[in-house]
Order: structure tokens, then C-alpha cells, then sequence
């Protein structure tokens, strides 16, 4: 996690600031109570249906059942809130699969594990979505690819989110001053592919970039 991001949320949980505009994010309802439980434990919401302006999606495979089949992948679930995030929803949910009877979400924590990092992806980010400045992309983004930037704390935050059917390629120098977040590698370059000499955002991926204090 970026020591940014981590110091930002602190100092803003200290002065209990109310933020201009709230992002949630969580678990819909019905969810098991050790699920809810553990849920607010971390800090998610658990509503009972969706805030206005929030967005909702379900956090399995189509025909998915817990404990029968994997999950849908992080990739995938991450692809969805980065959209909503992109087209500027103000908050983000997960429905849960139907969990067997007699055992709940808890019991299969392997099929837990890519809705949760989604949701502590977005946690972290919440500062910068509820009380950053819109502003405008530092680059033009290739066709096909969503972009959306803000200004934080002395820092430019930029979403790419490529839901179109093809890669997009980027020059490489587009990215310089830019750091990857919640990926392996912080150089965007190396978390993205190569391609013809340039870097490519396969399709279906989001990636979330953070820049240098200024």
C-alpha cells in the first residue's frame, strides 16, 4: 500500500472531516451475520440496498455457487468498480453468492479473497475520491480507454480503465512521474505489456496511477 495513501487516510481520520462526497463501499444485503460482522469490522459498509448514486455488482462467476466453483477473479471485479468509479458513481457494493446451507462466506476464504482486495483497494482510495479535486487527465488516453483524474493533497491521482475489446497502447513517456498502485511493480511500464515499442493496458484491465508531490 503507498505510504501516500496510508498517511492521507490518517490525517483525515483524525480531523474528522466530512467529506463533499461520500464514496462508500461494502456488501449488500443478505449477507450472513459473521459475514456483516466481519465486514464492519474492516471497515465496510453492509446495506440493505444500494446508496443513490452507488453502483452494485455481483462478486462471482455466472452460475456460482461458494464452496462449488471459483469465484470470479480479482481482474474482472476490479475492472467493474474501476468502471464505476470512472463514470462517476459515488460509491461501490458487492453481492455475495449464496453461501451452502449451514456455512457462510467465512468458511471459503479462497473464494473471499478477490472481492475483499477490490474492497480494500477502494477503502484506501476513498480520501482521494471523496475529497479530491476533478481535474483533467495528464495525457490523452487512446480510444476505448476511460480516464479520470483528481488532484489530492499535492498529489494527481488517474484511473485507465480499458473495457473495449482491444489493447491500448501508450508511448512510455506518458507515464514518467507516474506510480503504479496496488500492483507488483510500481513502474507503470513494467506492470503494463510491450508492444510494437510502446506499452500496452491489455483489455479488460483498469489501472490506478499515483504522481509525484508537488
Amino acid at each position: 500500500m503507498r505510504a501516500g495513501l496510508l498517511l492521507a487516510a490518517a490525517v483525515l481520520s483524525a480531523c474528522r472531516a466530512e467529506p463533499s462526497r461520500p464514496f462508500p463501499v461494502g456488501l449488500l444485503r443478505p449477507v450472513p451475520p459473521r459475514v456483516a460482522a466481519e465486514a464492519a469490522r474492516l471497515g465496510f459498509d453492509v446495506a440493505a440496498a444500494v446508496p443513490d448514486g452507488a453502483v452494485s455488482a455481483y462478486a462471482g462467476a455466472p452460475s456460482h455457487r461458494v464452496g462449488t466453483e471459483v469465484a470470479a477473479d480479482w481482474t474482472a471485479l476490479r475492472l467493474l468498480s474501476a468502471r464505476a468509479v470512472a463514470d462517476g458513481a459515488r460509491g461501490f457494493y458487492f453481492r455475495l453468492p449464496p453461501a451452502p446451507a449451514g456455512r457462510d462466506h467465512l468458511d471459503y476464504p479462497e473464494e473471499l479473497q478477490a472481492p475483499a482486495r477490490v474492497l480494500r483497494e477502494l477503502q484506501a482510495l476513498r480520501p482521494v475520491l471523496e475529497f479530491g479535486a476533478d481535474a483533467s487527465a495528464p495525457f490523452a488516453a487512446p480510444p476505448g480507454v476511460r480516464a479520470r483524474a483528481w488532484h489530492f493533497r499535492g498529489r494527481g491521482y488517474l484511473l485507465l480503465v480499458n473495457d473495449s475489446g482491444d489493447d491500448a497502447a501508450f508511448e512510455g513517456e506518458v507515464f514518467e512521474g507516474l506510480r503504479a498502485l496496488f500492483e507488483a511493480r510500481s513502474d507503470a511500464r513494467r506492470v503494463l505489456t510491450t508492444c510494437g515499442g510502446r506499452f500496452c493496458l491489455p483489455a479488460g484491465r483498469a489501472l490506478w496511477l499515483e504522481g509525484r508531490l508537488r
